[in-house]
């Protein structure tokens, strides 16, 4: 999920040209504006993944591998 939040925000900063032609008087390399999304949906990701963990903490893992 950092692997690919860091991505985007690279991608983001390596487009700003592009960016600025869309937005309004915003300037495309304002931290603000490109770390919150990026946060937000990193956020929801882990957020997501929350029932999965507990789940998998809740596992004895000497049964779970007795059962493999």
């Amino acid at each position: 999920m950092l692997a690919g939040a860091a991505g985007g925000l690279l991608i983001g900063l390596a487009s700003t040209r592009y960016i600025e032609t869309l937005l309004f008087e915003v300037r495309a390399t304002d931290w603000i504006r490109l770390a919150l999304p990026s946060a937000i949906i990193l956020a929801a990701a882990m957020l997501a993944a929350v029932p999965a963990v507990i789940r998998a903490v809740r596992i004895d893992p000497a049964s779970a591998l007795r059962a493999e």
